[in-house]
């Protein structure tokens, strides 16, 4: 809306003043060199999946909101560390930043004794992208019913049973270790190269359990052949209703949510950090970011850069608490 002065000649209303004031800061930032630039957004693994297509629906809408394109770049090895690694070292100027997933910034730094980089000091965080629940989830193999006699089940042997996640030192791995502790379960970890192949063993009985985000075991869990026996979850899930949480089943320490996120480097102005996640947040409330979030089981939450920093920071001492709990020693790499 615009408002007329004494002429009759309208003046821009306070709204479209702050977004020229922000468009103007953003341009402000740009050097001649910067202008040049590709902006991109940097992912850590192979293309498909919910990173992937989170990160190319976000880098199309940070794209239109300032004027110039941003790619995804594909940075893949070492479970994300190498994306991450390459954001650290990339300038502080907007034109870098990379979708995450919350091992690389909560687990990896605790699983090294030389990490090639420490989330706190070098990454800033700019927006939640989706949350999503853990589960664990049975084979054929398994005769128990539900996580009680699973748990029993593991007991009775003398060795440990073996449950399946998508590799050493992740988030689902060290989830395991706090899952066996609370249950009584006598687990042993069994890493693969990615949850596709933890699940593909899952189905053909040749491991007993994995624990994976719950949304990756919907179609073979439709199809009978597996059973999941709890999530993380504070709820039941909308489209997976027979799966209890862990807390409804008397665990409420195994509540925990992974997460996606936008980083950037840590010094990058903050009027930048503020309007990219304005664009975000904008944008994941839209009806077509909400499908999208379902198919892939991701809750949205909106979340200020603030907001996402210290839920970051929170889930970063809560790891490392785990971690140190499992008696995990960290590796020289």
């Amino acid at each position: 809306m615009h408002h007329r002065n004494m002429r009759g000649v309208p003046r821009p209303s306070f709204a479209s003043l702050f977004a020229l004031l922000c468009a103007s800061a953003l341009a402000a930032c740009m050097t001649p060199a910067a202008a040049q630039t590709q902006y991109r957004i940097l992912v850590g693994y192979p293309p498909g999946g919910a990173q992937n297509a989170l990160a190319r629906v976000l880098a199309d809408k940070l794209g239109e909101a300032i004027g110039r394109p941003f790619v995804v770049e594909n940075r893949t090895g070492a479970a994300g560390v190498i994306a991450a690694e390459a954001l650290k070292n990339a300038a502080p100027d907007g034109a870098t930043l990379l979708m995450s997933v919350d091992s690389n910034m909560s687990v990896y730094p605790h699983t090294t004794k030389k990490p090639a980089y420490n989330p706190p000091s070098d990454f800033v965080a700019i927006a939640h992208t989706g949350g999503y629940n853990l589960a664990l989830a049975v084979g054929p193999s398994v005769a128990a019913p539900d996580l009680k006699a699973f748990a029993a089940s593991t007991r009775a042997h003398s060795s440990p049973t073996g449950y399946g996640t998508a590799g050493a030192g992740t988030s689902l791995h060290f989830y395991g270790v706090l899952l066996a502790q609370a249950a009584g379960a006598n687990l042993t970890h069994v890493p693969y190269r990615g949850t596709g192949p933890a699940l593909v063993d899952l189905a053909g009985g040749h491991v007993a359990a994995v624990v994976a985000p719950l949304g990756s075991f919907a179609q073979l869990a439709r199809a009978g052949k597996v059973r999941v026996l709890g999530q993380s979850g504070s709820t039941r899930s909308a489209s997976m209703p027979d799966v209890p949480t862990f807390k409804e089943l008397g665990f409420p320490m195994l509540e925990i949510a992974g997460w996606f996120g936008v980083f950037a480097p840590i010094a990058t102005r903050p009027e930048i950090v503020a309007r990219y996640n304005e664009v975000i947040v904008n944008h994941m409330r839209t009806a077509e970011m909400r499908q999208l979030m379902q198919k892939f089981e991701l809750d949205i939450r909106d979340m200020s850069p603030q907001e996402f920093q210290s839920m970051v920071k929170a889930d970063y001492e809560r790891w490392a608490h785990i971690i140190r709990s499992s008696g995990f020693t960290a590796s020289s790499d």
